[in-house]
């Protein structure tokens, strides 16, 4: 009980702002030497440790599934830059036809004949003798 109360001295003591750097270390090496001791008085087989095990598959899985949707995040950018891609092809490949058919309407409209139609004129016309 007296450890306790002067680790609680110590710990009043930092708080305050009175200490010293000895009283430190001992409550450090003290606290530590209560970490490794062991928590019963008899020896005893301790049982394997599932939590670590268990933790460190619970790790490797976490790792899996991060892995999973980075590939599936990597996936689906490539699929939209291939579309974005496509969709831009398209658009040029609309344009190019479209200046084409706006080229052949002017050349249809510069080659024809001012009456009648494209061809040779029809019909009766002006003879004279």
């Amino acid at each position: 009980m007296t450890k306790h109360r002067d680790l609680a001295s110590v710990v009043y003591e930092v708080s305050v702002g009175r200490t010293t750097a000895s009283r430190i270390w001992r409550t450090v090496v003290f606290a530590g030497a209560m970490l490794g001791a062991p928590l019963g008085c008899g020896g005893g087989n301790k049982k394997a440790d599932t939590a670590a095990s268990d933790k460190a598959s619970a790790d490797k899985a976490a790792a899996d599934q991060a892995a999973a949707d980075k590939t599936a995040a990597d996936k689906a950018a490539a699929d939209q830059a291939a579309a974005d891609q496509a969709a831009a092809d398209k658009v040029a490949a609309d344009k190019v036809a479209a200046d084409k058919a706006a080229e052949d309407a002017t050349r249809e409209e510069l080659t024809k004949r001012p009456r009648g139609g494209n061809g040779r004129p029809k019909g009766r016309g002006f003879v004279l003798a």
